[in-house]
């Protein structure tokens, strides 16, 4: 069952698992839309999208109002989405902000990520990042240009670490989960999703291990 963050008569906030797909489409079977019909009694309206492999917050809301009305909000600079990766090496600095163009369908477009680093090694770190634009695989590829491509990244990742990472720390997803979400409504709301079991299964042979 999808579990829900945030819930109330506009819209919910719901804890998206990896590997479901957020909306119908070739090969997909069951994708967000059809498990909140399932699991809540209505049929949502998308106001944003995660990728298959990316787990945690994801509103969808009741109606075509409100959908359009959420979706103007996640879109301005309100709206705060932030989201927990791990990625290879250490990013210098610590904390910053990529401000790179990306390749997005084949053009180049404008994108800003900042992020933090909340744990490191030389091998690997653990980073909340937050979307100052919401660009197609926006995290994946500024980290990947910035010469930290995110774990299990099967498209823009480092195949060669994926393979020696799913033998040490039976990495076999994605990497990243969006962490949580506020939305400047009256009153404000909020919502966190708690780490995915993937990252949790990781977090705990990576303590286990120590500095891997």
């Amino acid at each position: 069952m999808i579990q829900a963050l945030y819930v109330d008569d506009d819209f919910l906030i719901i804890d998206k698992p990896a590997g479901l797909a957020t909306q119908p489409g070739e090969g997909v079977r069951t994708c967000v839309i059809d498990a909140v019909e399932r699991d809540f009694g209505f049929r949502p309206y998308l106001v944003h999208r995660l990728d298959k492999e990316t787990a945690g917050c994801l509103v969808v809301a009741r109606s075509p109002r409100a959908a359009a009305e959420l979706s103007a909000l996640m879109g301005g600079r309100g709206a705060v989405k932030a989201y927990r990766a791990v990625v290879a090496g250490r990013p210098e600095p610590a904390d910053g902000v990529y401000r790179d163009d990306i390749r997005v369908r084949g053009e180049r477009v404008s994108a800003e990520t900042r992020y933090r680093t909340l744990r490191g090694d030389d091998r690997l770190s653990l980073v909340e990042a937050e979307l100052g634009t919401g660009r197609n695989h926006q995290i994946r590829l500024h980290f990947a240009q910035a010469g930290h491509p995110l774990a299990g990244d099967d498209r823009h990742g480092d195949f060669k670490l994926n393979k020696a990472l799913a033998k040490e720390f039976g990495i076999k997803r994605l990497m990243l989960y969006a962490s949580r979400i506020w939305l400047p409504l009256d009153p404000p709301v909020g919502a966190e999703a708690p780490a995915p079991p993937h990252f949790a299964a990781f977090y705990e042979r990576w303590a286990s291990g120590g500095a891997p």
